[in-house]
């Protein structure tokens, strides 16, 4: 979870329930102080109970993870399931078990380490600053209590803290980082055949009952999926900025207030004459002061009396120095010379402008967020009233699915919250979305499109040519398994395959002059002296034998320094992964855990 708050923050609640933190954990970061006393116990550990709350916020989590990687593929229904549930049990188990051993290994991380993390937390920042007041309000929108978040983040950090020192002894030696070497620039002698799907196409004819047959069966596949579009009120830091009039009096007065943050550092250009520090030095400070008297330039007299080589060729210029960066004895005497270095109103006002109505902005923004957020919540059946209230547009988006759509929809968090039960079935306002922390918005359902079956004229023609081809593919996956015994048996390819034989020539594993799935094939085969055989299926129905005749280890000698190293780096990270498992695994066989299956699998709450 901590990881995620800390990089991509998106929004109020997701700050603090979705994130990854190391393999193998799939979720993160249980809040487990929203659970109530008489919440369904579905797992226990060493006696610690997990509860059905925590499991649906997993699960959700988990869901929402999936949303954002899988995009339009994604399928709600694959991840509302027993299975995944069941998944996310065992990742809070292990998470518990992890709690439980830093508890035990005496693990301790300090207040000062819990204030720093908050501190470079994002969500708790205005203007690139902590902020109280913003650290209060993420908390409070997510349910938190200060103590309460924190406590939570504590225990994080040590969890995070004892897996990355059992990662941190993974050590990768130069042998194994030759051997993957070898195998990875491995080359394979690679001969195959095909049999041809559009051969038999000729051969096949489909009765009106098959496709009849085919269409009842399969009705899922020929229903639309199920729609909606959505009213929305969105609010934007940019949108209220562009609002903000600002007149010439502000802006003098809130540059006379905040001068200290348009001047910067304080910086001199300086040049020095180094001198060494003997017993000619009064001497000859006093005739270069002399000389100084007499009008000779500063430069030349830099160029013949200075020590200082990398200065003195340039008549002794140090460039410009701000505080900090000198030694201090010479700074404080730079910086005691009177210098009337000013900033004025007129040379940096587009500056305070744009920095001034940054900040109104920013103030109005959170205002009317809060706003935002009590009005669609005390009016739940309308925006409207919001709308009023605020000067907003109530803007509609065009239908979209499950996996999205265009604009608004584009957003994940936009069609979770479309898609919910409050939203789509009680016709509620949403929460607030947090689409970034400066760009907010709360949708309602518009219109809703349920799924609907399409008619079987409409797709008969398509299913009559998906079951010709899958018939043929049938077909020459029956007659390449019979040729491919006759292979095995000895048979020359050529005669074998008559006119589809491709003789064998040597590969690497991303060669782009052959398929990768015959590739894929004939680097799965036994590394033996006899040939290797293998058929199968291709993506295109077409059947394809692979013959392996040879094997040559890769060359490691040309491999560059950078290629190691990267090489060597993934290996460590393989086998940190094992090493972090294998200690799960340890712990688990060491745990009483307790896994009440029939809650789990019962997703009325879910």
């Amino acid at each position: 979870m901590l990881h995620f708050i800390r990089d991509r923050a998106q929004g109020w609640l997701a700050w603090f329930i979705v994130g990854l933190i190391s393999i193998p954990f799939a979720l993160w970061g249980v809040n487990s102080y929203v659970s109530g006393p008489g919440d369904t116990i579905v797992a226990t550990v060493n006696g610690e109970d997990i509860t059905q709350t925590t499991m649906q916020q997993a699960v959700q989590r988990y869901r929402e993870q999936m949303r954002e990687m899988m995009g339009d593929e994604f399928d709600p229904e694959l991840f509302d399931s027993t299975v995944i549930r069941h998944a996310v049990i065992n990742d809070l188990i292990d998470q518990q078990l992890i709690r439980s051993t830093t508890d035990r290994l005496g693990q301790r991380i300090s207040d000062r380490q819990v204030a720093s993390f908050i501190q470079q937390t994002p969500a708790f920042q205005r203007d690139g600053r902590f902020n109280s007041e913003q650290y209060q309000m993420v908390l409070a929108r997510a349910g938190f209590s200060p103590a309460s978040y924190e406590a939570t983040l504590r225990n994080d950090l040590l969890s995070q803290q004892l897996l990355q020192n059992i990662e941190s002894g993974s050590v990768i030696s130069e042998r194994e980082v030759e051997r993957l070497l070898k195998l990875e620039n491995q080359q394979r002698e690679i001969a195959y055949g095909v049999i041809k799907l559009e051969d038999f196409l000729s051969e096949i004819e489909v009765e009106e009952s098959d496709i009849h047959d085919f269409y009842d069966a399969n009705q899922a596949s020929f229903t639309t999926p199920e729609q909606v579009s959505i009213d929305y009120l969105e609010l934007s830091l940019d949108a209220v900025s562009a609002q903000i009039d600002v007149s010439e009096e502000q802006l003098e007065q809130y540059f006379v207030d905040n001068k200290v943050q348009f001047v910067g550092p304080e910086q001199r250009s300086a040049s020095h004459i180094l001198i060494e520090d003997n017993s000619q030095a009064e001497d000859l400070l006093s005739e270069i002061q002399l000389k100084i008297d007499e009008g000779v330039e500063f430069a030349e007299l830099a160029k013949t009396y200075s020590t200082d080589v990398g200065s003195a060729a340039n008549g002794g210029d140090l460039g410009i120095i701000q505080r900090g960066v000198m030694d201090p004895a010479f700074e404080e005497a730079v910086f005691a010379i009177d210098q009337a270095a000013t900033v004025e109103f007129a040379d940096i006002k587009d500056k305070v402008a744009q920095q001034y109505r940054q900040q109104q902005a920013e103030r109005q923004f959170y205002n009317r967020a809060e706003e935002l957020a009590n009005l669609t919540y005390e009016n739940p059946e309308t925006l409207d009233v919001a709308a009023d209230s605020l000067g907003l547009e109530v803007k509609t988006s065009d239908l979209f699915t499950q996996s999205g759509g265009k604009g608004i929809a584009e957003n994940s968090a936009v069609v979770t919250a479309a898609f919910s039960d409050d939203v789509l079935n009680q016709e509620l306002n949403s929460q607030v979305i947090e689409l970034s922390d400066t760009h907010i918005l709360v949708v309602r359902k518009h219109e809703h499109v349920a799924p609907a079956l399409l008619p079987f004229e409409s797709v008969s023609p398509a299913i009559r040519e998906q079951i010709r081809y899958q018939r043929a593919s049938d077909l020459a996956y029956i007659q390449g398994e019979a040729k491919l015994q006759e292979m095995k048996a000895g048979g020359s390819g050529a005669e074998v395959f008559s006119g589809n034989w491709y003789e064998a020539a040597f590969y690497g594993r991303d060669s782009q002059e052959v398929s990768a799935q015959i590739l894929n094939q004939a680097f799965a085969l036994p590394n033996t002296q006899a040939t290797q055989y293998a058929g199968f299926t291709a993506e295109t129905g077409n059947y394809v034998v692979v013959a392996v005749s040879d094997v040559r280890d890769g060359d490691s000698d040309n491999i560059g320094s950078e290629l190691r190293a990267s090489l060597a780096a993934n290996l460590n990270r393989l086998n940190s992964t094992a090493e972090a498992g294998a200690f799960l695994s340890a712990l688990r066989n060491a745990a009483k855990i307790k896994i009440y299956d029939s809650r789990i699998s019962s997703s009325e709450e879910l």
